[in-house]
């Protein structure tokens, strides 16, 4: 099996396996903390969020792409990152009183300078993983993060049950940062990294000042939602809007979030050697789309009973936003390989302007519709993703000339796994009321779905039979080893005359 292939099954094992911790940190905080609750943790951690974009002007991507890199970039580059993180923790830690008074509520300045001790902690252990993915060891990198998800999952439950509310959250990503940061030193104790070194910033600050320009403006339009929920509506607006979009956003975590590491790897090796990105980015899109696109479909027929199952009736009133976040997310499929395109070619400052483009006309739609209410909200998905998509390819196919017609020939087949898949789910759909399709029948329609996607790939022949067919020998052939690996494990009988 290839490295990419390898690659991509341990990113994807990471990503499943926080998943499943989150799933079930999501299933009992959610019975224990009210939407309020859980809209001051939100708030707080969007107040972070925009704060950390400042850091990303040291951006870690600059260690993965950099076409020559030498021992002094890497030590500029942490150097550069301890830097604007501790400027960072610092201001967060003097502001949290006022911001804290600007939401009225005075619980939000222990919440952020907790935060402000997270964010010192994670910059030892940035570069070291961003190391580890240049040099595609996303075993070591998959060990760091299922250590960090699974020491936030534990601390986050454990306190939320001893009664530290929106406290459990701030606290639970320290003791990650922590677990996290120790690990990733301990797998790769290359400790000359941390000796500071000022000379060559330029050049970090020089790839990050328009990677930073980036994340700012996506930081803005992911969380300013949250902020002036919080601000104006009410924390628990601010709470239920979140649980909506963390569970239209849900496909898109368990079926391509996990590539994109693999991804931008992948695609900045290839565009080191001089090689052509096209067919690179055209596969990549039919490999995602086939997974992603029917489990947002099955996701906005089945809204009810998931949300039912995952957070409890008290947040059944986000049901019909789910529904349509699920179809508006159904043209981000594109947004974590366009960026990796443009970066991977070093058209970095073209994915600035894309960027200026789209997202703060997102935002401003978005804030325009926060006064009309949730679902104003949620329809005005509607228009900002599909504006976002367009804007996205045009700026990509200026680097691998790609055709609409090639991108349509990619898709098709994606489409006809997509059909297949809902026909099972939406007949038990109509058979029912929402609110009468239990876990029995909604296991039933998953399965159904399951069966009419696998039908669909084969009837079609769809690329990813193959990519099936190479994950499940690769797991054949690791579990054989164990076997054999085992103590008292005894092979087959030796024929005559082997020695």
């Amino acid at each position: 099996m290839n490295s990419v292939r390898q690659a991509l099954i341990y990113s994807t094992a990471d990503r499943y396996l926080g998943l499943i911790f989150n799933f079930g940190l999501m299933i009992v905080v959610s019975r224990l903390l009210t939407p309020g609750e859980i809209g001051i943790s939100v708030t707080g951690s969007a107040i972070v969020g925009l704060a950390l974009a400042f850091r990303e002007f040291a951006s870690t991507s600059f260690i993965v792409q950099r076409a020559n890199l030498s021992r002094e970039d890497v030590r500029a580059a942490f150097t550069v990152i301890l830097v604007l993180s501790s400027l960072v923790a610092g201001a967060l830690f003097i502001c949290a009183p006022y911001i804290a008074y600007a939401y009225r509520d005075d619980g939000l300045a222990p919440y952020l300078r907790v935060l402000s001790v997270a964010i010192l902690t994670e910059a030892a252990a940035a570069p070291v993983l961003a190391l580890m993915r240049r040099e595609m060891a996303f075993g070591q990198v998959a060990i760091v993060n299922i250590t960090t998800v699974t020491s936030s999952v534990a601390t986050t439950i454990t306190l939320a049950v001893m009664g530290f509310s929106y406290m459990s959250f701030a606290l639970a990503w320290l003791v990650s940062a922590v677990f996290g940061s120790t690990l990733a030193l301990s797998l790769h104790r290359q400790f000359w990294i941390f000796r500071p070194l000022f000379s060559h910033w330029r050049d970090v600050l020089a790839f990050g000042s328009y990677n930073g320009l980036i994340v700012m403006l996506a930081r803005i339009y992911d969380q300013v939602p949250f902020l002036v929920l919080g601000r104006v509506v009410s924390f628990d607006a601010a709470g239920l809007f979140n649980r909506t979009l963390n569970l239209a956003q849900l496909p898109d975590r368990i079926f391509i979030a996990s590539s994109h590491a693999v991804v931008f790897s992948r695609f900045s090796s290839k565009a080191r050697n001089g090689g052509n990105l096209k067919s690179e980015y055209l596969a990549a899109m039919t490999y995602m789309t086939v997974v992603h696109w029917p489990a947002l479909c099955v996701l906005a027929i089945l809204a009810h009973p998931i949300v039912m199952f995952l957070y409890g009736d008290q947040w059944l009133e986000i049901v019909p936003l789910v529904k349509i976040v699920a179809v508006a997310a159904l043209f981000s499929f594109s947004f974590g390989l366009n960026y990796s395109v443009l970066v991977a070619v070093g058209a970095i400052r073209e994915a600035f302007l894309r960027s200026l483009i789209i997202l703060p006309a997102s935002a401003l739609l978005l804030l325009a519709a926060a006064p009309l209410g949730l679902r104003t909200m949620a329809l005005s998905l509607l228009v900002a993703i599909p504006f976002q998509a367009v804007v996205s390819l045009l700026f990509v196919r200026r680097h691998i000339r790609m055709s609409w017609m090639e991108l349509g020939l990619s898709l098709w087949k994606s489409v006809a796994a997509t059909i297949g898949s809902i026909l099972g789910p939406a007949a038990i759909a109509l058979a029912h009321h929402p609110a009468e399709i239990g876990l029995a029948a909604a296991a039933g329609a998953a399965v159904l779905s399951g069966i009419g996607w696998a039908l669909a790939i084969w009837q079609v022949k769809h690329p990813a039979i193959h990519e099936i067919g190479h994950a499940a020998k690769f797991l054949a052939t690791r579990f054989a080893m164990r076997r054999q690996q085992r103590p008292g494990f005894v092979g087959p009988p030796m024929h005559r005359g082997e020695n």
